[in-house]
């Protein structure tokens, strides 16, 4: 990768996970100033992030992150992560290391990969974003898993969850010679039940919260 210099890159979190590892050691073999430098950058740049969706930084790009966007070439502008749930604490530091936006997006096979994405104005983490604009996302209540649409935060306000189903032009329309499988993820209206259990956010973003069924992925 240092060598091809990507600007575009999609992985799983394993890979993302073991840069995060691979940076944080080398922040942590630091001393003196050099180290007090990096752990001043380093805070400077998830401030910002937090409060104004910064990701770059005049000075301390050029000090400390440079180094880090080498290791993908430095050319990186947009970098995807999928397939498993990955760390807000991991997210949020590849996007002020790497200096660009990294979207996080949620679905299956069965609808050609996106069913949700981040936007690249949100400077939120913890969530896999709106529907894709080709899909119609809902959530269907889960009561003998105490999920319904009727939900509540501690505050008293709305906070729907339940099954996470879509529906759209590019969801696949059932499992090759397998009928009873195909009944138990697609049903008569055409929405996919994904086994995931979701929650609305308010500000109209997915957040996968629980599984349904006895399966999971791993990063």
């Amino acid at each position: 990768m240092a060598v091809l210099k990507p600007t575009f890159m999609i992985s799983v979190p394993r890979l993302y996970n073991r840069f995060y590892d691979l940076m944080q050691q080398g922040i942590s073999q630091l001393t003196g100033m050099k180290r007090a430098l990096a752990d001043r950058a380093v805070a400077t740049k998830l401030e910002n992030l937090e409060k104004d969706g910064d990701l770059t930084h005049a000075l301390y790009d050029r000090l400390v992150f440079k180094k880090f966007r080498e290791i993908l070439g430095g050319r990186v502008r947009v970098m995807i992560t999928g397939s498993a749930p990955i760390s807000k604490e991991v997210l949020s530091f590849l996007k002020i290391a790497f200096c660009c936006q990294i979207h996080e997006g949620y679905g299956q096979t069965e609808c050609a990969a996106p069913a949700t994405i981040t936007w690249s104005n949100d400077k939120h983490v913890g969530h896999v974003g709106a529907p894709f604009p080709s899909v119609d996302v809902k959530l269907v209540d889960v009561p003998d898993m105490n999920y319904t649409s009727d939900d509540k935060d501690e505050h008293g306000n709305p906070m729907p969850r339940g099954e996470v189903c879509y529906k759209g032009y590019n969801c696949f329309k059932g499992y090759y010679k397998q009928p009873e499988q195909t009944r138990e993820a697609l049903d008569s209206d055409g929405w996919v039940h994904t086994g995931d259990i979701g929650q609305f956010t308010n500000m109209g973003t997915l957040k996968i919260i629980d599984r349904k069924k006895n399966i999971f992925k791993l990063s």
